[in-house]
């Protein structure tokens, strides 16, 4: 998938699947398949029920759990994005 592009009104949150969900092989989520991805959430909205993820990666938010920090491994394609990310959300800010 495209990584999400990135909104004016939005706050960037660490997120990762909740440990022991269902995977689509059968097998439940373990410690190594929690990657923490960065999430860009509407200041303004409920968070919407799948979540897009910098790297393009969807995660459907009954199955997430949004962190106050960064825990566990950094998805790295996220980690590359948040530059970008930070930079068109400075812009916005400057531009309003």
């Amino acid at each position: 998938m495209p990584p999400e592009p990135h909104k004016t009104n939005c706050r960037f949150v660490a997120a990762r699947i909740r440990l022991g969900v269902p995977r689509a092989d059968g097998r439940r989520v373990g410690e190594r398949d929690r990657q923490v991805h960065f999430v860009s959430l509407p200041d303004d909205r409920p968070a919407p029920l799948v979540l897009r993820t910098l790297c393009g990666d969807p995660l459907a938010r009954e199955v997430t759990e949004l962190l106050d920090h960064i825990a566990g491994m950094p998805c790295v394609r996220c980690l590359a994005h948040v530059p970008e990310a930070r930079r068109a959300a400075h812009e916005s800010r400057r531009s309003a």
